[in-house]
């Protein structure tokens, strides 16, 4: 099986070639008007069928299939995207080019509190994303896109209502949007709700090695415990279209209740309320071209209970602001812009490991490129400034005041060597300073069964990308594939210390800094192979690879994906798409001190879509069955893969309706 995976790769890879004109600078924004910054190698997009047919409950889970791109996880209703062996706060997840304002990269059994059901799309960048959306973007940006606040104006009514269910845990998902234009005003409402059991397995949920290790009496089998999600979510929204750009204000109130399959007696109720402003000017001359202005303000808290009583409070209050110009002059066009994030953090109760603080943060950023006929240079910096305040508790001990000082820079080659082949390469310096959980963390920790201890005397990580990309994309090939090498001066990480906690008995760890390597390889490709009736067939391959070593030691960093390989075929016509795609993870032998192997597995899915047409309508009804063999899989990201793993077999069936 590996030798067909790799050779399919390797066909379709020197087959076809596409026309690729070096493109202007954009900024995240709708699919419609702009794309991701072009300088960034690796990006994708997933939007339309192919969104439909990846989605499932987590963030992470949803992307954890794109080359490259794991998820942390936690069960089926945590789930943080994992980018190049890179997670929590080295990778930015926006709403809308706007930080979540949440507690998500706190702990892994906190969810992201953004519904997939209402994502228009989602953009994915491998690599560093720092210069342009701060340091918490050192390995990588998500951006879950919502089309609530219009940007150009459509006469009268339209709508779209999606309802799915799924076997693997008896759930039902509905989401419906409705907007209406007059009068250049847009009006937008959209909602969705979800009611999830607890999820099937093949199998018991504990490992053999656990279950030998470790026997129970009693061993779950067959399902996952405490694994049920209810969620409901309602957005309103209203834009003013003018002839020289718009504005527009949207409000989402967010809530979900869910099990924590770390600890069958723990659930989580988490509520999110969030308001976004957006608002473009287009000058008719001057500098630049249009200036934007995006704003979030976000009030969010959980609790989580335990035995029907709040063990422990979560609270995240805060505002991110992003004030764009896009510049064109000639051959030199680019961004330059002012960012700003303020938020106060909260864990009250008896599992708060967390100290209240107050999180300021401020940066100036650029980025431009020089056109040279064949050949584009891009180049840019950043200047951030980070200020935490530790406010006096007894647990924490007295107030303290940190102030980083952070400094970006990138630069980078774009050649089209024959307008059908492009050959990209980048080179980027950048700085993340310690966040207040690496700062000053004191506590048992029980979704990871860890007692965390911070040092307050971290200095800022820095770290030196290079990257490689080639890219050949035409009506009947889209192929890319990425080098990359990353290497990092005293990052941060949680080692073990191997002491014990005095409370709960668990094992000590603690922030430290290292040095430390990553590099690796992407590739994706979708080739057409041939036309059949009133549509094509594609060939689409995926392969990634991710190492990672603490320098110092000598030693395999923690929770790396081992190679993945996957191989499908695709036929799409207007009518109709079918598909069948298996990937293939193998064994992870190379594990960091305490940290158990994984076996290799192999999951296979399969899935149809039949799309109808009206004159003002369409239909579309689709099924698919993931994990089609029922294959016992166990994730190597995952804190949990001894006691938590991947779902079994899951016939989805639903049907969207737009008019």
């Amino acid at each position: 099986m590996k030798a067909l995976f790799i050779a399919a790769l390797l066909l379709s890879s020197t087959i076809h070639a596409h026309e690729e004109k070096l493109q202007d600078i954009e900024v995240i924004e709708h699919e419609e008007t702009q794309g991701l910054v072009d300088f960034v190698p690796s990006v994708k997009k997933l939007k339309g069928r192919e969104l439909t047919k990846r989605r499932q409950t987590s963030i992470g889970d949803t992307l954890s299939s794109e080359a490259g791109v794991q998820s942390t996880s936690f069960g089926p209703n945590s789930g943080r995207p994992v980018i190049r062996g890179l997670d929590g706060d080295r990778i930015r997840v926006l709403q809308n080019s706007l930080g979540t304002l949440d507690a998500s990269t706190q702990s892994l059994d906190h969810a992201i509190p953004v519904d997939t059901l209402t994502i228009d799309q989602m953009d994915i960048v491998r690599g560093p994303m720092s210069l342009l959306y701060g340091s918490s973007a050192v390995g990588g940006v998500v951006n879950l896109v919502t089309n609530r606040i219009h940007y150009s104006y459509e006469e009268g009514f339209f709508t779209k209502f999606l309802t799915q269910g799924e076997t693997v845990n008896n759930g039902m998902s509905s989401a419906l949007h409705l907007n209406y234009g007059k009068n250049k005003w847009m009006f937008h409402v959209d909602g969705s709700t979800r009611n999830l059991g607890e999820q099937r397995i093949p199998g018991y949920a504990r490992s053999s090695k656990k279950r030998k290790t470790d026997p129970l009496a009693d061993e779950a089998k067959d399902k996952l415990p405490n694994s049920f999600n209810k969620q409901d979510n309602v957005a309103v929204a209203v834009s003013r279209i003018l002839d020289r750009g718009y504005y527009g204000v949207s409000f989402n109130h967010y809530n979900t209740l869910y099990g924590s399959v770390a600890d069958e007696e723990v659930s989580i109720d988490m509520t999110q309320n969030r308001f976004e402003f957006h608002g473009e000017y287009r000058p008719e001359n001057g500098l630049f071209r249009k200036i934007k202005l995006k704003s979030a303000q976000s009030d969010y808290f959980h609790r989580e209970i335990e035995g029907g009583q709040t063990g422990t409070t979560f609270k995240n209050n805060g505002n991110e602001t992003r004030i764009e110009g896009l510049n064109k002059s000639g051959d030199l066009n680019g961004v330059t812009g002012v960012q700003t994030q303020f938020f106060n953090f909260s864990a009250k109760g008896e599992e708060a490991f967390l100290p209240k603080s107050q999180n300021t943060k401020i940066a100036l950023f650029t980025f431009q490129q020089l056109s040279l006929g064949k050949h584009a240079l891009r180049f840019g910096g950043r200047l951030e400034n980070l200020e935490i305040e530790k406010k006096s508790s007894d647990n924490f001990g007295a107030s303290d005041e940190k102030s980083y000082l952070g400094m970006n820079a990138s630069i980078g080659h774009c050649y089209d060597f024959s307008k059908k082949n492009t050959l990209e390469t980048s080179l980027s310096y950048s700085e993340r300073a310690p966040n207040f959980q690496e700062l000053y963390a004191n506590g048992d920790h029980l979704a990871t069964s860890t007692f965390e201890q911070g040092d307050s005397t971290l200095i800022k990580e820095k770290a030196t990308a290079f990257e490689v990309t080639y890219k050949n994309v035409s009506d009947k090939n889209e192929f890319t594939g990425s080098i990359y090498t990353q290497v990092f001066k005293d990052y941060i990480s949680l080692n073990p210390t191997g002491g014990v906690s005095p409370g709960e008995g668990f094992a000590v760890y603690d922030y430290q800094q290292v040095d430390a390597l990553f590099y690796g390889i992407d590739l994706d490709n979708r080739l057409e192979i041939g036309k059949l009736s009133r549509g094509a067939l594609y060939l689409l391959n995926k392969f990634d690879l991710v190492r990672g070593k603490d320098t110092d030691s000598g030693k395999d960093l923690p929770r790396l994906s081992p190679p993945r390989f996957s191989v499908g075929v695709e036929y799409a016509s207007d009518r109709w798409t079918g598909d069948i795609e298996a990937q293939y993870v193998a064994h992870q032998t190379k594990t960091a001190d305490f940290e158990s192997r994984t076996e290799d597995y192999t999951l296979t899915n399969i899935g149809y879509t039949y799309h109808m047409v009206g004159n003002i309508s369409s239909l579309d009804l689709f099924a698919r069955v993931r994990n089609i063999f029922d294959v016992e899989a166990r994730s190597h990201v995952s804190t949990l893969k001894e006691i938590s793993p991947l779902p079994g077999r899951n016939l989805i069936v639903g049907a969207q309706f737009q008019f």
